[in-house]
């Protein structure tokens, strides 16, 4: 009874630690292609705990008793939790919450989880093919043993051989992930994964033979690294990061719960279809819903690609360069695009601050009291001293050409920058250097030429 308490009380902390982990990643990823690199690193360290870890086991089982063994485990767990305690990190200021840690609070979670998800289709899609990828590979931990016994001839002992090249692919198509951190396609190699789950599975059934049963794990298992670099990548840049780790912890629980409802339904395909037709069937499934979904996916390829222009553009921004990814997707996504005729003011000295301004295309003049003080250029920036500081524009500004601006709305410029330590500094120095500026021109004083945004 006791074993059986704390290997449960085991799978609920495994649980509550991997939405956590994936939620905490994006905080300390300042580029979009940290973030899958990070992720691909993940990957790969799952990939040799795969394989290290049942040797590590066997190891010790052998040299000394199970009681030795489960301490060494321990003792490593303990390590990894004093190491984890002594991460720090700035995370953004919190968004104000009722929920609590009684059940009303987890409940509260849960319905802001679900009410996310149902303001973002597309992360939608991603964890309803990663539920799909899920119920395939539930059913898979059963059917491999169809596979070893009924259908080749590796017999019981090839289980552990056909899981073994699960884990060489797993782990060999993790590294090449790597390479793949700066891609727009993670939709695409997402659906791509998908798919490449499932038609191994169809291909064991079709041709039977020890053979294409091991070659076909080993591509599940590099279709395996690729859905969990990409469909973690994507949770973690289509959901705001004060949601994340709810609808992190959500999906964690419809896939185990897919997981478990795979390996159930296995023995009722087997008994309908038997052992090759239940291959067939299961391995059919992914490439299905990979299709219903295309279109969707796309999408976010289409989606992702617009917003990494934008974060490019962002980060040319000094004060904007060191902000997580949390930050800089959620301003890019909120930007809006105008057009600025040339000999026409963006805005004139003392108007109202209300928005912030970044140079896609074009040139424009920075004039005071009529007289021209500077000239800005793509990825250039201005409208920040009214906004940081609540005074009326210290300056006009007027395009010497047609301009394209990207715009940031004040409040959200405002708190996107006050956020963070590093970015709020850079900006006081930049704001303070501009004023220190207009005091000396407006007393006669030799003027500075720096880079004024």
């Amino acid at each position: 009874t006791v074993v059986y308490a704390l290997l449960t009380l085991s799978t609920v902390c495994h649980a509550a630690y991997r939405p956590v982990l994936a939620a905490l990643f994006p905080t300390l990823c300042t580029t979009p292609e940290e973030l899958t690199g990070v992720n691909a690193v993940r990957a790969v360290l799952d990939g040799a705990a795969a394989l290290v870890g049942p040797l590590a086991a066997a190891a010790l089982l052998a040299a000394y008793d199970p009681a030795a063994a489960f301490l060494a485990v321990g003792l490593l767990a303990g390590v990894a939790g004093v190491l984890a305690a002594g991460l720090r990190y700035e995370s953004p200021r919190p968004v104000a919450t009722d929920a609590g840690a009684g059940p009303g609070g987890v409940v509260a979670d849960v319905v802001d989880g679900l009410a996310e998800l149902r303001r973002r289709p597309r992360a939608l899609d991603v964890i309803v093919l990663g539920g799909a990828q899920c119920l395939v590979r539930g059913a898979l931990t059963v059917l491999a043993v169809v596979v070893a016994v009924e259908v080749t001839d590796l017999g019981r002992p090839g289980v552990g051989l056909l899981w073994a090249a699960f884990g060489v692919g797993g782990f060999a198509a993790a590294i090449a992930s790597i390479g793949a951190a700066g891609s727009a396609r993670l939709g695409t190699l997402f659906g791509l994964g998908i798919a490449l789950w499932g038609l191994p599975v169809v291909l064991i059934g079709v041709l039977t033979g020890s053979p294409v049963a091991v070659g076909a794990f080993v591509v599940i298992g590099a279709a395996n690294a690729v859905v969990d670099v990409a469909g973690f990548t994507l949770l973690q840049r289509l959901v705001p990061d004060q949601t994340l780790a709810r609808v992190l912890a959500l999906t964690e629980a419809a896939f185990s719960l897919a997981l478990a409802l795979g390996s159930l339904a296995v023995p009722f395909v087997l008994s309908a279809l038997g052992g090759t037709g239940a291959l067939v069937a299961t391995g059919c499934l992914l490439p299905l819903v990979v299709l219903v979904r295309w279109t969707g996916l796309r999408a976010i390829d289409a989606d992702i690609g617009v917003r990494k222009d934008r974060i490019v553009l962002l980060r040319r921004v000094a004060m904007l360069r060191l902000l997580p990814v949390p930050a800089i997707e959620s301003l890019a996504l909120r930007l809006r695009e105008s057009h600025v005729p040339a000999q026409t003011d963006v805005f004139a000295r003392g108007d109202l601050g209300d928005a912030f301004y970044v140079i896609r295309s074009g040139r424009v003049a920075v004039l005071d009291d009529g007289v021209e003080i500077r000239r800005l250029g793509p990825g250039d920036s201005f409208g920040e001293i009214a906004l940081l500081r609540a005074v009326p524009r210290t300056a006009t500004v007027r395009a010497l050409e047609d301009t394209d601006l990207v715009v940031l709305s004040g409040p959200e410029f405002v708190a996107a920058v006050t956020g963070s330590t590093a970015t709020s500094s850079t900006a006081e120095q930049r704001v303070s250097g501009y004023l220190s500026e207009d005091r000396q021109r407006h007393a006669g004083a030799p003027r500075a030429d720096p880079d004024r945004g």
